[in-house]
């Protein structure tokens, strides 16, 4: 049961590989977590459930954290990340190798002076990368620790064979270009099925587009059978499918398959997790703050339209015109408000750290405190779980 005690205010951010691939999640309060908010985080509201998949980097007061967490979770799972001023602090030094001791991993925020002694349980660092204007020392220091190594606030050019970057975080513009530039057959191919998909098409209509192309159906099976979707179930045809499964949650997965990896792409689909990441909340919202079922899959479908125009590289009002949306789906769409506008502001909002903006967004909507993080959390966990099978 969640506490009604007001949690702070948190954002939950990916963090990437150069491969577009979730290894982390980036964890940041307003104000800043101590142990007490960080521990309900974990245990509370199911935060550690993400820990057993993913990594999570936790912005914290580490003198507030009690090393006994630690215990609880797999080693190395934890990150604790804090101002580097604390890292090189001799007074603090013993406080960070009880963490350590604890399989907690450590973090510093910012450089290091060149002659300053770390702790040994400092490995890492999280940087905002500079571009071409490199400080003194910058990539000595990303040399001299093992990583892995965090660029926060970056643009495309971070280089990460040079600086010895490891991880990127947040949602960047380098990594949603659209997948399928250059590609107008896989592109008309799509735009067709969304089309189908909006307008409830008959299933076998459905199977045949889809049948076309052997690429979306290996991807289609792929995400049916992920643990998200149908847990001790394998599922080996289209018909199957929809026979076992339904056409409610069999309309998201096509929708999902809208972000799958091109054929030939060895990378991961940089859009697929985020899309799932914005649907999911948009429908774990419209729950908590009362919406009827049908709007939960309106929400659902806003969330996950809203890359389109990314994907597609054109405009979103142009790419969805033709598809006889819902009112209240195209409303907010195209930025006209409504309630499943307000809540989609919300989930824009929360794409960086916490801010006054997220906090008004959160209150115009009438979201309580406690359930955004109920919310954002859950939405993170299937998220992780459907990006570690696409």
């Amino acid at each position: 049961m969640i506490s009604s005690d007001m949690p702070p205010l948190i954002t939950l951010q990916p963090v990437a590989n150069f491969d577009n691939a979730w290894v982390a999640l980036l964890l940041e309060g307003e104000p800043t977590l101590d142990g007490v908010a960080l521990e309900r985080l974990l245990k509370e509201f199911g935060l550690a459930e993400i820990c057993g998949t993913l990594a999570c980097v936790a912005s914290v007061d580490p003198a507030s954290v009690d090393p006994a967490l630690g215990a609880e979770l797999p080693p190395g799972r934890l990150i604790l990340r804090f101002p580097v001023t604390m890292a090189v602090d001799p007074g603090r030094h013993a406080m960070l190798d009880a963490l350590h001791a604890a399989h907690m991993s450590l973090m510093a925020t910012g450089f290091p002076p060149a002659d300053a002694v770390l702790p040994a349980g400092v490995e890492s660092l999280a940087v905002t990368c500079p571009g071409q204007k490199m400080p003194a020392g910058f990539a000595d220091w990303l040399r001299k620790l093992p990583g892995p190594h965090l660029a926060l606030g970056t643009t495309e050019n971070v280089c990460p064979g040079f600086c010895k970057f490891h991880w990127i975080s947040g949602h960047l513009p380098g990594q949603a270009s659209p997948v399928l530039k250059g590609d107008p057959t896989a592109r008309g191919l799509l735009l067709r099925l969304l089309s189908m998909v909006a307008t409830d098409a008959d299933s076998g209509e459905i199977e045949a587009l889809i049948k076309h192309d052997p690429h979306l159906s290996y991807q289609l099976l792929k995400l049916v059978n992920s643990v998200a979707f149908a847990p001790g179930k394998h599922i080996t045809s289209f018909a199957q499918a929809i026979a076992l499964l339904g056409r409610r949650q069999l309309q998201r997965w096509l929708q999902l398959l809208l972000y799958a990896r091109p054929a030939g792409c060895k990378t991961a689909s940089p859009l697929l997790p985020r899309a799932a990441m914005r649907a999911c909340l948009m429908e774990r919202l419209a729950e908590r703050v009362g919406q009827p079922r049908e709007m939960h899959d309106h929400a659902f479908m806003v969330g996950m339209f809203s890359l389109l125009d990314t994907l597609f590289g054109s405009p979103l009002a142009d790419i969805i015109a033709p598809l006889h949306l819902s009112d209240d789906v195209v409303l907010a769409l195209t930025g006209g408000g409504g309630p499943l506008g307000d809540l989609l502001a919300v989930v824009l909002a929360s794409e960086g750290a916490p801010s006054a903006a997220l906090a008004e967004a959160l209150v115009h909507a009438d979201v309580e405190r406690a359930e955004w993080t109920s919310a954002v959390i859950a939405a993170a966990r299937w998220t992780v779980q459907v990006a570690g099978e696409a």
